[in-house]
């Protein structure tokens, strides 16, 4: 499998990046996990929107999902024959998406006719091409989820989502070749009790928890950017995502603090362009 970071930020408009969207590829299959503003334009820089086999959306906040919008008007209108793309939707994302076409004085079918919307249940793990994808849920300020994706050679990403800490998605993740995980917070202070959002060290340490061979942060604002690098340059393997990082998950693959390691065991990590 390999993993492109499309867009690594927030809900706050930034112009190093767009906000949440990640693609999985495998050599038949592409699916993109979230899709925040600004995140088909960026995608046009690997793949064509058009051509994803689904999108899978994590929670129905507007920067995890408000560029289906963008998608949408590309696509054919009613009437047009052709496949519909699969849009793979929290519990009660439905109902908020067709509220959505109605806010942006759209006709009421208006993502319907297009695509393939479908309310996963978290319980049951879905197929995609040669790619499973699980699921587990999130601590967050509204009903959240990660997923996991495992790919046909046994590779796993562990994609967090928007959460606190969480001992959940630690369990979930244990063993995955990668875990992407968000890194929102300057400071836990101003978090909620319950909290809903990982600073970098939290993010950096439920990798380590869940025995990640290596950890890319997301969901972070410009200014977190150099902490959040120091802060990967002291654990072997973790890198601050960034629009365009591309990776190749290889399945059982571990880095060490050899620096040589990488080469030695394999490591497959395309041009950082």
């Amino acid at each position: 499998m390999r993993l492109t970071v499309i867009g690594s930020g927030t809900s706050q408009p930034q112009p190093e990046t767009a906000a949440s969207g990640l693609l999985i590829e495998s050599e038949t299959t592409a699916v993109l996990v979230d899709c925040g503003q600004g995140i088909i334009r960026e995608l046009f820089a690997t793949r064509d929107p058009r051509d994803l086999d689904a999108i899978v959306i994590g929670h129905m906040h507007a920067d995890h999902y408000i560029d289906l919008v963008s998608l949408r008007y590309l696509l054919p209108w009613e009437g047009v024959a052709g496949a519909h793309l699969p849009v793979l939707l929290p519990p009660g994302g439905k109902a908020r998406l067709d509220a959505l076409a109605t806010a942006i004085s759209e006709r009421p079918n208006f993502f319907d006719d297009a695509y393939y919307v479908l309310e996963y249940d978290p319980a049951h793990r879905l197929h995609v091409g040669d790619l499973t994808i699980s699921f587990v849920a999130g601590q967050h300020y509204v009903p959240a989820w990660g997923c996991l994706i495992t790919g046909a050679d046994g590779a796993r990403i562990a994609i967090s989502g928007d959460t606190g800490p969480s001992d959940t998605f630690v369990a979930a993740a244990r063993g995955a070749d990668v875990v992407v995980a968000e890194a929102t917070l300057k400071s836990a202070q101003y978090d909620d009790p319950r909290r809903g959002h990982l600073t970098p060290e939290e993010a950096l340490e439920m990798a380590d928890r869940a025995g990640a061979g290596q950890a890319v942060l997301v969901h972070f604002r410009a200014e977190l950017r150099e902490r959040i690098e120091a802060a990967c340059a002291h654990r072997p393997g973790a890198i601050a995502g960034r629009p365009g990082l591309s990776l190749d998950v290889v399945p059982g693959h571990r880095w060490s603090d050899d620096p040589a390691a990488p080469a030695a065991h394999g490591l497959a990590q395309a041009p950082l362009t």
